[in-house]
């Protein structure tokens, strides 16, 4: 038997998937599907079933120059992540799948953050170091294509 996620059995087979079901008879949970991190982030949504196309319109494709560019990416599409299961968790609180993988992209995040800070310098204001680093270094503009 397969129960929607409300605990109902459908009597009539829906004409849409649902984001996830219970099968009570071998306690399979199935997953809600979700994009790869960088496809989330070009469609502004991690999960299929939520993402509407306007119009015509195609996202654009992540382009990155240099390892800095990269690196910063790679910070973005983890803090894009985090934020889009953030609001999946307000409304499904007891999904621990999705808290395990929202925990898992937050200590990514915070590695990454930090071997980006030790090698470039501080991504935000209130990132001490020893001294004041936001004069020095390379300036977005000055390695070419941001």
């Amino acid at each position: 038997m397969l129960f929607d996620k409300n605990g109902f059995l459908p009597i009539e087979v829906p004409s849409h998937d649902y984001d996830f079901a219970i099968d009570i008879m071998t306690g399979n949970f199935d997953r809600p599907k979700l994009y790869g991190l960088t496809e989330g982030l070009e469609k502004g949504n991690l999960f299929p079933s939520l993402y509407d196309p306007y119009k015509n319109y195609v996202p654009g494709k992540l382009k990155t120059s240099t390892e800095r560019a990269k690196k910063l990416a790679e910070i973005q599409k983890l803090d894009f992540a985090i934020a889009d299961l953030n609001l999946y968790l307000d409304v499904h609180p007891d999904d621990m799948y999705a808290y395990k993988m929202f925990k898992t992209y937050v200590m990514d995040c915070r590695t990454k953050k930090s071997e980006f800070t030790k090698i470039y310098g501080p991504l935000m204001l209130d990132e001490l170091t020893d001294e004041y680093e936001w004069s020095k270094g390379v300036w977005p503009w000055e390695e070419g294509v941001m």
